[in-house]
């Protein structure tokens, strides 16, 4: 038998995102996109083949949806029958996004393929050539929802060289992400796993290098909150040393960029600005969804920004881009970041503008959730508003502080004697 392992961890493949949000985007575009997920599952499974991995792991939402689409679950099984060809065992857990009970009309596997379909974590036995190499433990969601520490019900059994454990959850410390399956590295690291294989966080991290506990991300960016390289991890162990490469595998990266500008004479300006931005990105290579932040000061930016003309430039822009060919850079939006000529303290005092912003500092989640109701309990909109974590909600609140100031001060309403 072959000395050490070598394997592939994969998480939050999402096959078949329909990219609700993008209805505005041309049908070239839109398909790049659509393709994304399903291209970069092709890039793993060729990954697989290249690296001559002993499995492949994918720990949790294989599927964006409970209700696989049957194109997402046959692509997959294609997939499964080339690693089946190399001699590539595969082991897939289910997550929030594919729990188990939503699943209809679910199309078979190869018999390479281990698919772990109980919220009881079990462990499965893997051998190459006839003997013993590993145990796989992990478990699946049921539901779509699961709020107990799984981690406690981890627990080694036999004597293999190697024990790995699939686990889609969260740190319970977490507050960037819905917190499901919670653990602490305390308990992880007690289990005495050689490897713990994660999923459900998007971005990829590694939270320990002994054991190496490890998030891949997810496998190709869906929104501007997704940004960067998106991939998997090749692991290798010989003679008793771990080795992790991180192996990207999507067809194009969000990225933004905020572009400082001087105040211009003319909007036509804006195209000469959006110009340099898409050439300098396209410098790095790869295509890019990218969103550009405009850093400026003076009224014409907010009264450009406003009547639509700095969405008409970026449309502009985007009309000779090229999507069918790799290596495009679309810009999917223009933001405009006003700089303040204020400072808090300035404008503190017994006067609309001092009492505003003591109001609004003084806000506590409850004040903010009673501001925010009226958007998530519109029937309409709340289809189009976000959740927003406890990071993003602090964003907006000082954002929406800037804008109601400037508005304040620029509209003489601010409290001071002028004369």
């Amino acid at each position: 038998m072959r000395n050490g392992i070598t394997f592939v961890h994969s998480a939050d493949l999402h096959m078949d995102s329909l990219f609700k949000t993008k209805g505005h985007l041309p049908e070239e575009l839109l398909e790049r996109l659509r393709a994304g997920t399903f291209e970069a599952f092709d890039r793993l499974i060729q990954v697989c083949i290249k690296e001559e991995a002993d499995f492949l792991l994918i720990a949790g939402d294989v599927y964006h949806e409970e209700l696989r689409s049957l194109k997402a679950q046959v692509h997959v099984r294609r997939g499964f029958e080339k690693l089946q060809k190399h001699g590539i065992d595969v082991f897939v857990s289910f997550g929030n996004h594919d729990f188990t009970s939503g699943t209809e009309h679910a199309v078979s596997f190869p018999e390479n393929v281990f698919l772990f379909e109980s919220e009881r974590v079990q462990e499965v036995p893997f051998y190459k050539q006839g003997e013993l190499l590993a145990h796989i433990y992990g478990f699946s969601y049921e539901t779509r929802v699961v709020k107990e520490h799984k981690a406690q019900e981890f627990q080694k059994t036999g004597h293999p060289p190697y024990h790995i454990a699939m686990l889609h959850g969260s740190l319970e410390s977490n507050t960037d992400h819905d917190v499901y399956a919670p653990f602490t590295l305390e308990e992880l690291k007690r289990t005495g796993m050689d490897y713990w294989a994660l999923g459900h966080i998007h971005k990829r991290e590694i939270l320990s290098a002994d054991p190496l506990i490890i998030y891949p991300g997810n496998t190709q960016g869906r929104s501007q909150n997704e940004q960067g390289p998106k991939g998997c991890y090749v692991i290798e162990e010989q003679e008793g040393e771990w080795v992790h490469r991180f192996q990207p595998l999507h067809s194009f990266v969000y990225e933004s960029v905020t572009v400082p500008v001087p105040p211009l004479e003319n909007p036509n300006e804006l195209e000469r600005v959006l110009e340099n931005v898409k050439h300098h990105v396209a410098e790095s290579g790869g295509s890019v969804m990218l969103s550009v932040t405009i850093e400026g000061s003076g009224h014409q930016w907010k009264r450009w920004w406003s009547s639509g003309v700095m969405d008409e430039w970026k449309d502009i822009v985007n009309e000779n881009e090229d999507v069918t060919e790799g290596g495009w850079v679309w810009i999917e939006d223009v933001r405009l970041d006003e700089r303040i000529s204020w400072t808090e303290e300035d404008l503190h005092g017994p006067h609309f503008t001092g009492e505003f912003l003591k109001k609004v500092n003084e806000a506590d989640d409850e004040a903010l959730d009673s501001w925010l109701a009226p958007l998530y309990d519109h029937r309409k909109m709340s289809r189009f508003v976000p959740s927003l974590n406890e990071k993003e909600q602090a964003e907006v609140l000082e954002k929406a502080k800037a804008m109601a100031v400037n508005q304040l001060l620029g509209s003489g309403d601010d409290g001071f004697d002028h004369t």
